[in-house]
């Protein structure tokens, strides 16, 4: 089975409150089985409209990643980051090679 990602880009506005959602991010991304694989904190869109910070998620799965999305601890962790941020944008995606 495929791993499972999420594709985060966001620019942060207020890093002290942001930094109250990463330290609960970090606690509950573990707690599920996940991992950050990669984050710029200086990434550059270069087609499209993204944020300054760019982060890969991974998970066991892209069943998982989708499922971690949607629990409520989750959806509840992100009221910090969407009240720290602006220009969010999150992708899951499998992480297979099909063609």
């Amino acid at each position: 089975m495929s791993k499972g990602y999420w594709i985060v880009t966001t620019t942060v506005t207020n890093p002290e409150g942001f930094g109250e959602y990463v330290q609960g991010f970090a606690t509950w991304i573990e707690s599920i089985g996940g991992k950050v694989v990669a984050k710029d904190l200086d990434a550059k869109t270069v087609e499209g409209k993204g944020g300054h910070l760019a982060v890969i998620i991974e998970f066991p799965s892209k069943e998982v990643a989708s499922e971690a999305y949607n629990r409520a601890d989750y959806q509840e962790l992100s009221k910090l980051r969407w009240a720290n941020s602006s220009d969010t944008n999150i992708t899951i995606m499998d992480g297979s090679v099909t063609h």
